[in-house]
């Protein structure tokens, strides 16, 4: 019997290594820091509840959880205010505002914030900043917080104050970015959400420039960061593809009465009488689309050869008597992505 128990521990063990896990002592008492923060937190910070975007939350969280190095029992909490922010209180206590909920286009997006903040707690982050802003070892630092004692009060709020405010290092920061980044890649989300999301904040510094957002606060440092995270994705010869994380050039096809559509982001680029025929036409071009249509086309990457329409190399459409001609869709299509680009002024579509 006792063999067999060592067994089933030993075969424990290596699933949680295999998923990345590592076993943690220490956990059990960052989880208690945690905590005592968190009820600072609470006092100041009005929660909220929404089933809907907590449900969405807890499936992002589940998607990137097996990519982290430990195993922690995470914990997600809704803030009300307009205020853009997201942080994770060690011991892996996520809160986001519902302001960045409302700001943000796509769950790629909100997965870039999500691995970025999970990333700080599973470092320990916020801990590591504490213990050498206080000149003592991790552990001394956490006996000083579960003490009790005079200091601890203090460095607790320190240990928030860090998280909530997004003041960590540069070093820890790129940290997060990096393996944030392969986290969201590893978990099957568009990696461009992370650009996206720079962008964003870049955009919402230009329009009000003396306003802190908390998460990717250091403004001056926001461009090498986005650049580093363009960088990785260019070595690893991932395309940067914006629509996934932004939410735009989505098509559809819509049908009224004798008439069949195209449309991207509502506007129609081709259309014609529908019938069986042209219906697997359209349906064939908006697949097309939907592969091959990026918000990063140059205009010479949409052009037209024999009289069909192609994209890049790819064929897209032909020339067929009752639907839109080639150089139409062309022409629609430009003005759906010059569209869809001016949304983003900040975004460097053709970098």
């Amino acid at each position: 019997m006792k063999r067999f128990l060592n067994v089933i521990v030993i075969l424990l063990l290596s699933v949680s290594v295999a998923f990345g896990a590592e076993p943690d002592p220490d956990l059990a008492k960052e989880r208690q820091i945690g905590r005592k923060a968190v009820e600072l937190i609470e006092k100041e910070w009005p929660l909220t509840k929404d089933p809907a975007i907590e449900s969405k939350l807890e499936i992002i969280l589940n998607r990137l959880e097996p990519y982290m190095q430990r195993r922690i029992d995470w914990e997600i909490r809704l803030v009300k205010t307009e205020e853009m922010n997201a942080f994770c209180i060690t011991g892996g206590f996520i809160f986001f505002t519902t302001g960045i909920i409302n700001e943000l286009k796509t769950d790629s997006e909100l997965a870039a914030v999500m691995a970025h903040e999970m990333i700080h707690a599973d470092r320990k982050h916020s801990l590591r900043m504490a213990a050498n802003s206080n000149k003592v070892t991790l552990g001394a630092l956490a006996a000083m917080l579960l003490s009790g004692g005079s200091a601890a009060p203090i460095i607790l709020a320190q240990v928030a104050q860090v998280a909530i405010t997004s003041s960590y290092t540069m070093e820890l920061e790129a940290e997060a970015d990096r393996l944030g980044l392969d986290a969201l890649i590893k978990a099957g989300y568009s990696p461009t959400g992370m650009i996206t999301l720079f962008e964003h904040f870049m955009y919402q510094e230009y329009k009000q420039p003396i306003h802190e957002f908390g998460i990717y606060m250091n403004h001056p440092e926001t461009p090498k960061r986005l650049n580093a995270a363009v960088k990785i994705l260019h070595d690893r010869n991932i395309p940067i593809e914006r629509k996934y994380s932004l939410g735009i050039l989505r098509t559809a096809i819509k049908e009224n009465g004798t008439n069949i559509a195209l449309t991207v982001d509502g506007m129609t680029v081709t259309s014609g009488n529908n019938n069986p025929e042209n219906k697997i036409i359209i349906t064939r071009i908006r697949e097309a689309l939907d592969k091959y249509l990026q918000a990063e086309l140059a205009p010479y990457d949409l052009h037209i050869v024999n009289g069909a329409l192609y994209i890049g190399n790819h064929f897209t459409a032909g020339n067929v008597k009752g639907i839109t001609p080639p150089e139409e869709i062309r022409a629609n299509l430009m003005k759906a992505i010059n569209k869809a680009r001016a949304k983003f002024p900040t975004s460097k579509f053709f970098k």
